[in-house]
């Protein structure tokens, strides 16, 4: 084999052909610098970029045809697509010599492990007429990118009134940098030693602590100012002074309390063993019954089957509105609540009793637990609650940002496990993120420090901007990444600096309001460690570039979870998907949507939620339908029913938009019996 390939060496490329690559978009920059490595040792290559949706296609569907020699294959592809990919095993030697990594399947070498990132391959597709050429631009992979240090410089501070914000140096490594970041304004504006109430500060001092907190996504209450924060256990012990009826979550996660001018001393009692962090708060995953019926709920009706014996919690952020629902009749009396958040259910927004009235819409005999949240403690013991009351199903139109790298792993994972591991089926919205995503590996062509693509979007004087990124190094890393935002006349507005020196989580965020209408660039800054992959939402605007693929947050990335993407109840047969559905794959290449159901359905909640589009609105569809299936058959256990759901899609189309396809559920048929005559 080394002799075939010292020829093709001698012969050199243009005799042996081009070999064409289908590399993932987001991965575009290193696919080319090995393409430039190859025709510098005499190959030709052509690098073609595809989404994740559109990749998919190329190696299951055209590799036949063979278009491409070479592909990008995650690794969660290769059960489906392993017969597509040739065998590499004959070329082992050479290319482990030449510094790759090999990835078997089925018994033989299917591809090599990419250098730059761990779940996805360098693949040849079997129908290839450039085998041995292939192999060859694959060794050139193997060779090792230089990444130049940046030209870190001076980066613009952010002036917020009196005080001035730069990156904080990292100080405690078991305390989230944000916090930190609040704690050093709290030091500049509070007299030195003075331990006080935030009202009996200043004006100007308590606008500052407040504008700041709001950009980090801190929430300050009361006339102390207290600050919520989350205790995560890593095998320690937490810190003093913590009250005793702060009761851990399943988990080991403790909510706790803190006044501002208590913050510097109780950080100081922090050390090995936990980890002090600001808690997740979700977001509803409404844009802004028809679907009821187009999802089959009529034929259950007419069967007798409403839904009666099964339980179905909504959990969701407030049901406002619970009361006037209940006496137009959208939602019955028993409903069952359940608040965790100690502000009662019924206030807050009203997200949740219209996703409740769509769920009660399809399966109207179900028993209803409407449960408010605030925070992945409360969920963590909404679960605790939820499976000490038999619930069969839990519907969840809600979506957490900056918890993982959007792979089914983390804490708000593991949450959902527990409740799938005790046979709850866990229905979850897909997201609304489609044109509010934007992934990528950093890039830094100039050697500045930061990202070489500039995000835009466009924002309305008064409106809420709310950014998220993370990286690819989860749970902590020491690289280290800034997230910064340019107002439309170029000022820095808002930024998020933490310093992630080994013990901290890969993220940002920043919270503000825009203050001119116009364009608002987001800008991308490393200021040490690795080169990684990037993703990036935003929660009120759309993006430009924006990125469809792997625009699901989590949960809707949990493999245990029945993940639902939206289409129009107006066009449910025919689509499209609706623009704002979120994508699939998952960032670690599994499939995702699960199905789709329909949105854009009226509810009694107005104005805000009649039409009520958006996942958040499929999800509850799914959910009832589930409630039907399981009151006509109650000895259906999660993976069945599941099972049973998904074998009644119909087919759309693109299955990282579809999944599945439609749902269209119909009763089981129930066969007459034979006349018997005596």
């Amino acid at each position: 084999m080394l002799a075939a390939l010292a020829l093709g060496l001698a012969l050199g490329g243009s005799a042996l052909g081009q070999v064409g690559v289908a590399a993932l978009d987001t991965d575009r920059a290193q696919w080319e610098a090995a393409a430039a490595r190859a025709i510098g040792a005499g190959l030709s290559v052509r690098v073609t970029p595809h989404t994740g949706a559109a990749l998919f296609q190329q190696v299951f569907f055209v590799s036949p045809v063979a278009r491409f020699d070479v592909a990008h294959v995650p690794t969660g592809w290769v059960p489906t697509v392993a017969d597509r990919l040739a065998n590499l095993s004959p070329y082992a030697a050479e290319l482990q010599a030449a510094g790759l990594e090999l990835h078997s399947h089925g018994g033989r070498v299917i591809g090599v492990v990419l250098p730059w990132r761990r779940d996805a391959l360098g693949t040849i597709l079997v129908r290839s007429p450039r085998i041995e050429e292939s192999v060859r631009f694959l060794f050139h992979l193997g060779t090792p990118t230089t990444v130049a240090a940046p030209t870190l410089g001076r980066v613009v501070p952010l002036a917020i009134g009196p005080v001035t914000l730069e990156k904080v140096a990292r100080g405690n490594p078991f305390v989230d940098g944000a916090i930190e970041t609040l704690l050093s304004v709290v030091r500049q504006v509070v007299p030195t030693g003075q331990v006080t109430a935030l009202a009996h500060l200043p004006f100007p001092a308590q606008d500052v602590l407040t504008k700041v907190a709001g950009m980090l996504g801190i929430p300050v209450l009361g006339a102390a100012g207290e600050i919520t924060l989350v205790i995560e256990r890593r095998g320690g012990v937490a810190p003093l002074g913590i009250s005793p009826e702060a009761m851990p979550s399943p988990l080991g996660l403790t909510e706790v309390s803190v006044p501002l001018g208590q913050l510097e001393s109780f950080l100081a009692q922090v050390g090995a063993g936990v980890y002090v962090r600001l808690p997740h708060t979700p977001h509803e995953l409404g844009v802004t019954s028809q679907g009821a019926a187009l999802v089959g709920a009529g034929a259950f009706h007419a069967a007798g089957i409403r839904g009666a014996g099964a339980r179905v919690a909504v959990i969701d952020l407030g049901f406002n509105g619970l009361a006037a629902s209940q006496a137009r009749g959208d939602l019955r009396p028993t409903v069952i609540t359940r608040d965790f958040t100690g502000t009662g259910v019924a206030s807050g927004i009203s997200h949740g009793t219209a996703v409740a009235e769509i769920v009660h819409d399809v399966a109207p005999d179900a028993q209803l637990y409407l449960i408010k949240i605030g925070n992945e403690v409360d969920l963590d013991h909404a679960i605790t609650y939820s499976i000490s009351e038999g619930m069969h199903i839990i519907t969840h139109s809600l979506g957490w940002y900056n918890t993982n790298f959007y792979d089914g792993t983390g804490v708000i994972a593991d949450i959902v496990r527990r409740a799938t591991d005790a046979g709850i089926l866990w229905v979850q919205a897909a997201g609304n993120s489609a044109r509010r995503h934007y992934g990528a590996t950093f890039a830094d062509g100039n050697g500045d420090g930061w990202h070489d693509t500039d995000v835009t979007l466009t924002a309305t004087a008064g409106q809420p901007m709310r950014i998220y990124i993370t990286w690819d190094a989860w749970p902590k890393t020491g690289d280290d990444y800034d997230l910064y935002l340019f107002g439309p006349g170029g000022a820095l507005v808002a930024s998020s600096t933490r310093t992630q020196g080994g013990t901290e989580q890969p993220t940002e965020s920043v919270t503000t309001t825009a203050t001119a209408t116009g364009t608002y660039r987001v800008r991308i800054h490393r200021a040490g460690g690795a080169t990684r992959r990037l993703s990036l939402f935003s929660i009120n605007q759309d993006l430009a570039p924006a990125v469809a693929a792997s625009s699901i947050p989590a949960p809707g990335d949990v493999t245990e979870a029945l993940t639902v993407g939206a289409v129009n109840w107006t066009n449910y047969t025919t689509g499209p998907i609706a623009p704002y559905s979120s994508r699939g794959p998952t960032t670690d290449g599994r499939p995702k949507p699960d199905l789709v159901a329909p949105d854009n359905v009226t509810t009694g909640v107005v104005p805000h939620y009649s039409p009520f589009q958006g996942t958040s609105a499929a999800a509850p569809h799914v959910a009832g339908v589930a409630a039907l299936l399981k009151a006509e058959s109650p000895a259906l256990t999660r993976p069945t029913l599941t099972s049973r759901i998904l074998a009644l899609c119909v087919a759309m189309g693109d299955p990282f938009a579809f999944g599945a396809g439609r749902l269209e559920a119909r009763p089981l048929a129930v066969a007459r019996p034979d006349l018997v005559v005596d």
